[in-house]
């Protein structure tokens, strides 16, 4: 198997660029930033910029389908045959609650919501294209989870609306709006439990295939063999 290829001179040098506007837009809004900062911050020359983005307009694009794309690869649920259904859920709400709350990602959202009253057109930043729920894999999941049956699921679109409010949407508008501050590890991981379990009593299967799998293998072991007596 062939090594990766380490990154190019150009290729470094457009990643740095990327994360010196980022790191702008975040601390001083995307107004304020000039392309002379931008470039200053990256250490590169102000036309090498421009061989890369033609704009800002262009690099603050540019800096949000990056945000964009790390969010798109939860757009899959975790995938297993062997947890528990809680297991399952709450696996899933950690691993997106990891990426939705990260410092940079709550950083240049909020950023984007304060400077979107004066520059509407900055709302281009918000996707439109999909729900959080699909753009998360909640979707995807509650549809799997209802076909293996171990939830009870009739209208999806509101059930994903639940779980998303239950376990994602507070702790993530709180931390765009900067409500609360930091959260603890230990807080959010009970808001994720917490909302997991209240989902479940909603919408969790009542009989579920495996308990009901382990109910009648029980009762086989316990029924008496033909021509005994009990």
């Amino acid at each position: 198997m062939d090594a990766e290829k380490p990154p190019t001179l150009t290729e470094r040098k457009r990643a740095a660029i990327l994360r010196a506007a980022a790191e702008s837009f975040r601390h001083e809004g995307f107004v304020a930033t000039s392309t002379d900062r931008i470039a200053e911050r990256a250490g590169v020359s102000k036309r090498t910029l421009y061989n890369h983005f033609p704009s800002k307009d262009a690099l603050f694009d540019a800096v949000f389908e990056g945000y964009w794309a790390r969010l798109l690869t939860l757009s899959q649920p975790l995938q297993s045959s062997t947890q528990g259904i809680e297991e399952r859920l709450l696996a899933f709400a950690r691993e997106r609650l990891a990426v939705l709350l990260d410092p940079e990602v709550l950083g240049i959202f909020r950023a984007v919501m304060a400077e979107s009253m004066r520059a509407p057109e900055l709302a281009r930043a918000w996707r439109r294209d999909a729900s959080y729920e699909e753009l998360l894999g909640i979707s995807t999941l509650l549809e799997e989870e209802t076909a293996r049956g171990r939830l009870q699921v009739q209208n999806q679109e509101l059930a994903a609306a639940h779980l998303w409010g239950l376990v994602f949407g507070g702790l993530f508008w709180s931390g765009v709006m900067h409500v609360h501050g930091h959260v603890s590890p230990t807080y959010r991981d009970q808001v994720a439990r917490e909302g997991v379990r209240t989902f479940l009593a909603r919408y969790g299967a009542a009989d579920p295939p495996a308990a009901s799998a382990g109910r009648n293998r029980k009762a086989g072991a316990n029924k008496p063999a033909k021509g005994t007596s009990t």
